[in-house]
């Protein structure tokens, strides 16, 4: 069907925006070692997300249903020393969209569970005949990105990735009107990344009815999502922040994703109620 590579090309693009709705760990001779569940963290940042949440997302093209995502603190992890929580993020296309053009991508991000920034990324695409991997290790201390390739570039202590960023303003004590500001590294370049709280809206998807801000993420200047349109992401409005609808306004048309399930994980330390 013509079109259909850039279509959904733009879908996956659109998703990555967004937070994430793509991820997976490769097993790598030199990845990092699964801590023990019952390991000690001295002082755990308080989240609305903890070990064991999940959410599914049905990944929508107009009318046509392309495929399913997944969004998962799958546990903890320890990288380099440092006690992180493994987030993973995969999207596939369904049967119908596999027929012509089939999707496999796969994210992780290794999120400290104390500073709440990235310490790892991994990037795995498949999409039709495209294939890329990155695999990224961000040095704070040194403040480096290194790739696996061998390749170095400066960063700032408390750089997030683009799925650690969208874990790290859930956690935001959100109001309409404001304006948040983070950075944020991907493609070896380093981003301003803002977060606009627009205001509120009730949403009904599968998972069903819900009072959310309406977030959009802007990126400042040329990079990750210049030509991919605009993400709107809606977010409830309780103790849980989720995303429960990310719409994304491309030039080809429109592309939504919405929750069909979502599982509350357990929190190392839990948030403190948010006072607006």
């Amino acid at each position: 069907m013509p079109g259909f590579d850039k279509i959904e090309r733009l879908k996956q693009s659109a998703i990555v925006a967004a937070g994430g709705v793509l991820c997976l760990l490769m097993a790598l001779s030199n990845a990092p070692v699964m801590a023990n569940e019952e390991a000690a963290v001295q002082n755990p940042a308080a989240t609305v997300f903890g070990p064991g949440e999940k959410m599914v997302f049905s990944i929508g093209y107009g009318p046509v249903n392309a495929g399913e995502a997944e969004l998962e603190v799958v546990g903890l992890t320890t990288y380099q020393g440092h006690t992180c929580y493994e987030l993973q993020s995969k999207a596939n296309s369904n049967r119908f969209f596999s027929s012509f053009f089939k999707v496999r991508d796969k994210i992780s991000s290794y999120m400290d569970v104390e500073l709440l920034y990235s310490r790892y990324f991994h990037k795995r695409l498949r999409e039709g005949d495209y294939k890329k991997t990155v695999e990224i290790s961000f040095d704070h201390q040194e403040e480096l990105a290194k790739y696996a390739d061998g390749r170095q570039f400066d960063i700032m202590t408390g750089i997030q990735d683009v799925l650690s960023a969208f874990y790290f303003v859930r956690n935001l004590d959100l109001g309409s009107g404001d304006t948040y500001s983070l950075l944020a590294h991907s493609s070896r370049k380093t981003y301003d990344l803002q977060v606009i709280v627009h205001g509120m809206e009730t949403v009904t998807v599968e998972a069903g009815t819900y009072e959310c801000f309406v977030v959009e993420p802007v990126l400042q200047g040329e990079g990750l999502f210049k030509h991919e349109g605009k993400i709107t992401l809606y977010v409830t409005n309780d103790q849980y922040r989720v995303p429960v609808l990310i719409k994304t306004k491309v030039p080809v048309g429109s592309i939504d994703v919405e929750l069909k399930k979502f599982t509350p994980g357990t929190p190392l330390r839990e948030r403190p109620a948010f006072t607006r």
